[in-house]
């Protein structure tokens, strides 16, 4: 077993001296003091261009009009639009990708509608079904998220 250098003379004379310490103490509380004043201004300066990015994109939501539901089962998402007229089905466009389903042409043939979809899904494998003025749209989950493995370089 190696001995701990200050064992028979106990601590070095320096850290017994406290003009020593207090030192330290005030230079890392500077430190901190101005590290976190630096970090508010610039959380002031992301806060006002985020408000003024918020304001400029149009949002792409679903409208209160339409009646949307989202849910899912262990192996599927669903998602139930109602639709009264089965007239609007012929100008319907829906596309997704593995956690978005984008909704176009409802309820007049310029809107948009994003909905955000709990769980990500695989590409290909969807279905649409219309029923009792429901229009249902199962996809399936995807259960093997894909990993890319990163090299990691040895330590010399």
């Amino acid at each position: 077993m190696l001995p701990f250098p200050f064992s028979k003379g106990g601590l070095p004379k320096w850290l017994d001296q406290s003009y020593f310490n207090n030192d330290i103490q005030k230079f890392v509380q500077d430190l901190v003091e101005r590290s976190i004043s630096s970090s508010m201004k610039h959380a002031d300066l992301v806060e006002k261009t985020a408000a003024v990015d918020i304001e400029e994109e149009p949002e792409l939501k679903v409208n209160e009009s339409m009646d949307v539901k989202t849910f899912e089962s262990h192996d599927h998402v669903y998602v139930k639009i109602y639709i009264k007229d089965p007239a609007v089905l012929s100008n319907l466009k829906i596309y997704h990708n593995s956690n978005q389903l984008l909704i176009e042409g409802m309820p007049n043939p310029e809107a948009r509608h994003v909905i955000t979809l709990p769980s990500i899904v695989k590409m290909k494998e969807s279905v649409s079904e219309y029923r009792d003025s429901y229009l249902q749209i199962k996809m399936k989950k995807r259960t093997d998220p894909q990993f890319t493995e990163v090299a990691v370089p040895p330590v010399e």
